[in-house]
């Protein structure tokens, strides 16, 4: 007997996962992706149990756990893999210049693979918010 060995088939492809985003961004992202080998993975309510890890097919997705996000729950997020540190920079200087307007962003790290995607979406909500009010203090 033959063991079977899952094959990833986005290993090593730039990865953007994303979360309730605008037409007009997904569109603009979608145009951007060419440039970048870029596969977009939009991500549902219903896929907010499942580890960042299965969502970019890096491990098998056994049983998530049931947790389902309202589709506004969180502002848009885009959190990005297998990309090259130029290249994350030079898509967010492309996202910046064609007005995406994604709040929440980023990089998938070995810290964070393993997180259930709604619980790195409340982490990042909670770094935006902190980011903003400390940047507004400044302003002042």
């Amino acid at each position: 007997m033959k063991a079977h060995i899952a094959r990833n088939q986005n290993a090593g492809v730039p990865l953007a996962l994303g979360w309730n985003l605008s037409p007009a961004d997904r569109g603009k992202l979608e145009g951007m992706a060419p440039a970048f080998g870029m596969k977009l993975l939009l991500v549902t309510p219903a896929d907010a149990g499942k580890t960042v890890a299965q969502l970019l097919g890096e491990v098998e997705v056994k049983a998530p756990r049931t947790l389902v996000l309202e589709p506004g729950a969180y502002p848009p997020a885009l959190v990005l893999a297998n990309f090259r540190d130029k290249d994350v920079d030079t898509l967010l200087d492309l996202m910046r210049q064609a007005q995406v307007t994604i709040p929440l962003k980023a990089v998938v790290t070995p810290a964070n693979r393993n997180w259930m995607f709604a619980d790195l979406l409340a982490h990042l909500q909670e770094e935006h918010t902190a980011f903003t009010a400390a940047k507004e203090s400044q302003t002042v």
